[in-house]
């Protein structure tokens, strides 16, 4: 009976070792399909995470792409625009000289002469003097550019001679004597005797001043004097030296017709 109690012992530790075994097998093989199920978790999420991060990665790269293009397109358009203002304000410097130089020069000057001591391109010259005309015909000033001949002059409107003429080199001149030498500049030659006829009495002093301060000349003509002006009048008022020239500037200046009496009423004085 013994024998029999310790073999069903044994038999049934053995049986208990089995199941533990098996038990412990079922964990293994249980924690084991766990783990594998957890895995895959883990990478996916893994893999999530680093497409996020490298879809921000993409999404700055594709910002600084756009900015570096919007700076290289703003940093282009400013280029433009700098070397547009930068040819602008040479040409306005050009112009400047231009101006300059027919005030500096007091007398007329050619394109080419301008061209060659500015030493620009006398193309530009024309030009700028063609803008230069025209800007001061537009402008309600005292000074005007005129043509004469093939040259141009900065001068003063006559209109406003008389009023300066005291600033004038040579002294002031008084204004019955600029209306006398006025029309002699305007119809000369001209015989003295006409002057007398067309500004008075008055006029033989009038001629008398004109020629003891250099502004007119006087040739003997028969029983009278034939009377023209002289360089230092027409530089002094910005005319050309040449009198058919003298007298189409002073006429369209003026707004008068070339033909034009200058007699005043009753033939006196004024």
């Amino acid at each position: 009976m013994k024998m029999n109690e310790r073999e069903e012992n044994l038999e049934e530790n053995h049986e208990n070792n089995n199941k533990d075994e098996t038990d412990e097998g079922f964990k293994e093989i249980h924690n084991e399909k766990m783990i594998n199920f957890e895995k895959p978790d883990e990478l996916s999420e893994d893999l999530a995470e680093e497409d996020l991060v490298e879809e921000k990665i993409n999404e700055d790269l594709n910002k600084e792409v756009q900015i570096k293009k919007q700076l290289m397109e703003t940093s282009t358009g400013s280029q433009e625009l700098n070397e547009e203002t930068l040819k602008q304000q040479i040409r306005d410097f050009h112009r400047n000289l231009i101006e300059a130089s027919l005030y500096a020069a007091g007398s007329p000057l050619t394109i080419e002469e301008i061209s060659n001591k500015l030493e620009l391109p006398k193309k530009e010259v024309e030009a700028l003097v063609n803008e230069l005309v025209f800007d001061y015909l537009d402008r309600s000033g005292a000074l005007i550019v005129n043509q004469v001949g093939e040259a141009y002059q900065l001068a003063l409107k006559p209109e406003y001679v008389e009023k300066v003429s005291k600033f004038a080199k040579g002294g002031a001149i008084a204004e019955r004597y600029l209306r006398t030498l006025t029309i002699i500049a305007l119809k000369q030659p001209i015989l003295k005797s006409m002057v007398i006829k067309l500004r008075g009495s008055g006029a033989y002093e009038h001629v008398k001043y004109l020629l003891d301060n250099q502004f007119i000349n006087a040739i003997k003509k028969g029983r009278s004097q034939e009377l023209t002006t002289t360089d230092k009048y027409a530089d002094m008022f910005g005319l050309p030296k040449d009198i058919r020239q003298m007298k189409n500037i002073m006429v369209k200046q003026l707004g008068i017709e070339p033909e034009s009496s200058y007699k005043h009423p009753g033939g006196s004085e004024s």
